[in-house]
């Protein structure tokens, strides 16, 4: 319903004490009653020269807009306008409320139309000469159809907004005002101008109507800017007068419409008010500024343009979470999809700017900005930044001293570290790191398998969901395999990754412990402490000699997971020395006798994120080193204002402290160096990426990594929500295997507690053994000289002492009690995972079923205790400075001596016992001999069928490279061939495949009759090796004359021939005998792919087939046609992810036993093979957009301060 108020006729001509009436209507568009309407109409009512009408348009809202109107025109000495006031409910933009309302209006009063309409909003302001000025320069100039008023802020002190607009050629918005730019008169020199902004703008009714107003698709941005185009495509001019000044809150463009109404306020003199964000509005100016390009762009360009702006989309979205602005990087493909989504809008705007074009688009060329404008405001602009950060933030020159000063010192600490680390892995290792590093030998060893594998079969191995194991598995490769991947691109070669994980898993761990325990204490002795004793733990020395792979890379993550945790939250320790503040306060702190006191303080190095307690100080305090001390006592180093993040977002007021107080903070920072209270999204993605790592390493960490992010979620003071985040990149990358452990039911908990690599089992040890963060017989640490009682308490001393302090540490008070708890609960979560894993059977290997290794476990158990500890012996040197000298500092000595003895003692008794007691060797030699090799590399993709006698009987192995590779291994693979429940494993009864395999081994060593050639072909087996002896066999060893006739054996099976005996073995081709009579051999095809009658048996040397070229368990070639029908046989198992296409046509899948098969018929053609996990793309496009995002948050750029653009 629409309801017009009448006012009393203005006058055209005055005398010279009341205002002139210019030919103008005003129009203030508002949505009800806002809280800056009044101001406006008050304004409006203040000019000096008045407009003829003024009409209101509500768009729906409060009430109170007449009463509003009526009482800003009430108290003018001076006639009021005609006042009129009209509702526009289905409005949707600020041009559809202008033109409905003067339509209206037109048709309530049937008066002609003013020549000028002056546009307003609610939140704009014109000062009391606007209007005057705005007249003065159109009477000037008759060619001017848009004239835009000088923008300041609304709030104090008043700030530039803009004075005109201009984009580029393709379409980037600029203002060329600074943020909290002063309006000094530097741009009113300004007059011709691409475009202005609505509010406070003057515009000719006939270019109005004849432009139909405002782009609606545009809504409440660059709706101004569009309009000045048109009419300066139509033949008209668009000025900006620098006179007219017009105060605008920019309330749309702030977020501040919904926010609750309070005073605005600008203390910090940029321009924006406080309460503003302009992140509220992001989506709709982005929406905006794609829709104005798709519509301004020649009609050819237009694809082009809406291609290139999706393309851009997606890289800002990135460099939005690069900057930690998650938010702002959905809302930029939120509002370009949703512009390109409009194609009927983007017509219907082109249809009407055309209907007015005038002139050529080059005519704007001259009013547009270029690329060194654009450069240099970025550059302006960039600098102003550092400048701010630098008056806002920078220290003192006697702070930047003591800083550097405590940086000096941790970092020749760190370095000492890092030698002593490194010396001690160099003496550990020296006779591995000479064939390793000086003749390219390979580390194996244990679990550790060979790692010769390329980038792209690493790739292959890690997402194809097919395991190459032997005949082939469906199954999830192991997550690590990710991990390697990305890790190889970096150094060139798997090999080369793994010996640097194995070899330099100490100086790694302990680099990774002294970062995290930087987030519990500053003390850089402390510190030290904590790395030697991570870097020296049971669990990873034994894995080092075990060769457990995956548990080594696990113990070196989580440090980074406990580091980046903290940060998150915002509790980490943090450089920080006192404020020349303090100092200058002190007087008036002696003077009353007052003083604070930090029970924990450490001055100099300060860590507490709360405030202190004022109480008077009963004595004198000697004053300690680094800190600032008085007659009365210490002053408190505790901090009372936030500061900026780490990853420069902008903080506030610590609102729940670390360390608890009762005091209310006095105003003004006394601290530099602050942490920031409101945690870091870069130390959360930090934590996400590494849990990745560790879970990867030893997927038994998957679930307490998940029960533990939702209890420190509960329990955090802040940022819940990003611990809750922090599992997420590893449960997608340990997707696959959580699809087959819910697909196998309540067996396929095996998957998690199995390790990456050869299947090896553990002899776990007992519950006390675990508690001291050994996981099996801890006889290898143990230096030889050592006997009794002090070779059983040796290996147990320094998880012992770790025990020790966390217990005490529970006696600490508040200032780290919730520290100190949240590192027990990690320990008890991780121990809970290391009696699961010693309880039930997850691995089968040659010796039978066996427990996993358990070291990830308590490698988490022993990251909980020494969270504990290091957080229960911080600023110990402070608070024992601050008792008076009795027993306290003695005992305290004597144990600092005793637990660094004991941490060196134990990194240097490994360092003494490696060498003989690690399984870990450097393999010079190849393990399939070069012949053999060359087979596998060529078109038949052939294997190679490995066997070794032992005392036992014979063992094989399916090689498809130089020996059992890391990527033909998978956890889901070992556990598959084990039946029955949890805690009573057995071995399940093998398939028709591993049958035929195991009774053609019986055959060959058993002198059976018959020629092998043709069952080895159908296997794909080209060639059999015996490997040699290990070093130093003796002639006498039962193992060598096991070997003897094991090799005489194969030397008279038919099918045999024997082809070399070298380092790597000896070797036999497979080749058919000639018969008895004389006949020729037949031919037998090793092929991994081959072409066979349908009806034919392929193990049969009496089947005709023809080899098919095949790479990596791939098909790519051609065939030639055949006579009937044909069938395409892999020598693979069965699955129906495999797939093949001749000349783009699917193959029809058929049965013929175990060995997956294809119907071709007698066609020739192109014919592709490969295998095709129906999860594989979800899962890969998902782990792509999870690995980029936490990538991108993870990156230590600083967050941007939100603002105009």
């Amino acid at each position: 319903m629409t309801q017009t108020v009448q006012g009393p006729a203005a006058p055209t001509t005055t005398t010279s004490s009341i205002p002139v009436t210019a030919p103008v209507t005003a129009v203030v568009v508002t949505a009800g009653l806002t809280r800056y309407l009044p101001t406006t109409l008050a304004a409006l009512a203040a000019q000096v020269r008045r407009p003829l009408r003024v009409l209101v348009v509500d768009v729906g809202g409060p009430d109170g807009v007449a009463a509003a109107l009526d009482e800003a025109f009430a108290g003018s000495p001076a006639p009021a306008p005609r006042l009129a006031r009209t509702t526009a409910p289905a409005a949707k933009t600020f041009g559809q409320a202008v033109t409905r309302g003067l339509l209206t209006v037109a048709e309530a009063l049937g008066e002609s139309p003013t020549p000028w309409l002056w546009l307003l909003h609610d939140d704009s302001a014109p000062a009391p000469t606007a209007l005057l000025e705005l007249m003065r320069a159109v009477s000037h100039a008759p060619s001017v159809a848009v004239a835009g008023a000088k923008q300041r802020t609304w709030t104090e002190p008043e700030r530039l907004l803009e004075v005109g607009l201009r984009t580029t050629r393709w379409g980037r918005r600029m203002s060329d005002v600074e943020a909290g730019e002063l309006d000094q008169g530097q741009h009113d020199g300004r007059t011709d101008v691409l475009g202005v902004g609505l509010a406070g703008a003057l515009v000719r009714r006939d270019v109005w109507d004849a432009l139909r107003g405002t782009d609606a698709a545009l809504g409440p941005f660059g709706d101004g800017l569009d309009l000045s185009r048109r009419a300066r495509l139509a033949g008209h001019r668009v000025v900006v007068v620098p006179a007219a000044v017009v105060r605008h809150a920019q309330a749309l463009y702030q977020g501040l419409r919904d926010a609750d109404a309070g005073p605005e306020t600008d203390l910090d003199g940029d321009g924006e008010p406080d309460l503003g964000d302009p992140r509220r509005s992001f989506a709709a100016r982005r929406r905006s500024a794609v829709h104005a390009r798709l519509v301004a762009a020649p009609l050819p360009l237009v694809p082009f343009v809406a291609v290139v702006g999706l393309l851009a989309a997606v890289v800002r979205a990135l460099g939005q979470l690069a900057v930690k602005q998650p938010g702002l990087a959905v809302a930029e493909l939120t509002g370009c999809l949703a512009a390109l989504g409009r194609p009927g809008a983007v017509l219907r705007a082109r249809r009407v700017a055309a209907r007015t074009r005038a002139v050529p688009r080059r005519t704007l060329w001259p009013l547009q900005a270029g690329l060194r404008d654009v450069w240099t405001q970025e550059q302006d602009r960039r600098l102003a930044r550092l400048e701010a950060r630098k008056v806002q933030r920078a220290p003192s020159e006697l702070e930047l001293g003591e800083l550097a000063a405590m940086a000096t010192r941790r970092r020749w600490t760190a370095l000492g570290l890092t030698a002593v680390l490194l010396v001690a892995s160099l003496a550990a290792f020296g006779r591995l790191l000479g064939p390793v590093v000086g003749a390219g030998a390979r580390l194996v060893g244990g679990a550790l398998a060979l790692s010769s594998s390329s980038v792209g079969q690493l790739w292959q191995a890690a997402s194809s969901g097919w395991v190459r194991d032997g005949l082939g598995h469906a199954a999830p490769a192991d997550p690590l395999l990710t991990v390697l991947t990305v890790l190889t691109l970096l150094a060139g070669h798997t090999q080369a990754v793994v010996d640097v994980l194995m070899l330099g898993a100490v100086v790694l761990s302990g680099i990774g412990a002294w970062a995290a325990a930087g987030a519990a204490t500053r003390s850089a002795g402390v510190r030290a402490w904590a790395a030697l004793v991570w870097a020296a733990a049971p669990a990873l020395l034994l894995g080092i000699g075990g060769g457990h792979l995956g548990a080594v890379v696990a113990h070196a993550a989580l440090p980074w997971v406990a580091l980046g945790m903290a940060r998150a939250v915002g509790v980490q320790r943090v450089d920080q020395v006192l404020s020349g503040l303090v100092t200058v306060r002190r007087g008036d702190d002696e003077d009353d006798g007052i003083v604070d006191l930090d029970e924990d303080a450490e001055p100099g190095a300060v860590a507490s994120t709360a405030p202190t307690t004022a109480i008077p100080s009963p004595r004198p305090a000697p004053t300690p080193a680094g800190g600032v001390a008085s007659a009365a006592g210490t002053i408190g180093v505790a901090p009372v204002a936030a500061a900026a993040s780490s990853d420069g977002s902008s903080t506030e007021s610590v609102g729940e402290p670390v360390h608890l107080g009762e005091s209310t903070p006095e105003p003004g920072p006394l601290l530099v160096g602050t942490p920031d209270p409101t945690g870091s999204v870069a130390g959360a993605a930090g934590a996400a990426l590494a849990l990745a790592v560790a879970v990867a390493g030893a997927p038994v960490l998957l679930a307490p990594a998940v029960v533990l992010a939702v209890v420190a979620a509960a329990t955090a003071p802040r940022r819940r929500g990003r611990l809750l985040l922090v599992p997420v990149p590893a449960v997608v990358l340990a997707g696959p295997l959580l699809a087959e452990v819910v697909r196998r039911g309540v067996p396929g908990l095996r998957l998690l507690l199995a390790e990456p690599g050869l299947p090896a089992q553990s002899v776990p040890s007992g519950p006390l053994l675990r508690l001291l963060g050994v996981p099996t017989d801890p006889g290898a640490l143990v230096p030889a000289g050592l006997h009794g009682t002090l070779a059983t308490v040796w290996p147990l001393a320094l998880v012992g002492t770790v025990l020790l302090l966390a217990v005490l540490a529970l006696l600490r008070g508040a200032a780290v009690a919730r520290g100190v708890r949240v590192g027990w609960l990690v320990a008890v979560v991780g121990l809970a995972a290391a009696t699961v894993q010693a309880q039930l059977p997850a691995v089968h290997d040659a010796d039978g079923v066996g427990r996993a290794w358990v070291g990830a476990s308590l490698s988490l158990a022993l990251l909980g205790l020494l969270t504990a500890a290091t957080l229960g012996t911080d600023r110990l040197q402070a608070r024992l400075t601050r008792s008076t000298f009795g027993w306290r500092q003695p005992l305290a000595v004597l144990g600092s001596v005793v637990v660094v003895a004991v941490a060196v003692g134990s990194l240097a008794s490994w360092v003494w016992t490696a060498p003989g007691a690690t399984s870990l060797r450097s393999l010079g030699r190849p393990v399939v001999p070069a012949v053999a090799q060359q087979a596998q590399q060529g078109a038949d993709a052939s294997r190679v069928l490995a066997l070794s006698a032992t005392t036992d009987g014979v063992s094989w192995e399916l090689l498809r490279g130089d020996g059992l590779d890391l990527v033909d291994q998978a956890a889901a693979v070992q556990t598959g061939s084990l039946g029955g429940g949890l805690r009573s494993a057995t071995v399940a009864a093998a398939d028709p495949a591993t049958t035929e395999l195991r009774t053609l081994v019986a055959r060959l060593t058993s002198t059976a009759p018959g020629d092998v050639a043709g069952p080895l072909g159908g296997l794909a087996v080209a060639h059999v090796v015996v490997p040699p002896l290990p070093v130093g066999t003796s002639d006498t060893d039962p193992a060598a004359a096991a070997r003897a006739q094991l090799v005489g054996r194969l030397d008279a099976t038919p099918g045999l021939e024997r082809v070399t005996e070298n380092a790597s073995g000896t070797l036999w081709r497979v080749r058919p005998a000639v018969g008895a009579d004389g006949s020729p051999a037949p031919t037998v095809v090793t092929s991994w792919a081959r072409l066979a009658k349908a009806a034919g048996d392929v193990t049969d040397p009496a089947t005709a087939v023809t080899a098919v070229a095949a790479t990596d368990a791939n098909v790519d070639t051609t065939v030639p046609a055949g006579a009937t029908t044909r069938v395409l046989v892999l020598a693979e198992r069965a699955d129906p992810g495999w797939h093949a296409w001749l000349d783009g046509r699917p193959l029809r899948s058929v049965q013929l036993g175990w060995r997956q098969t294809f119907e071709v018929g007698a066609a020739g053609g192109h014919l592709v093979v490969r295998y095709d996990s129906p999860t594989r793309t979800g899962w890969l496009a998902l782990l792509a957009v999870t690995g980029v995002v936490t990538g991108l948050l993870a990156l230590p750029i600083r967050r941007r301060r939100a603002g105009r653009s």
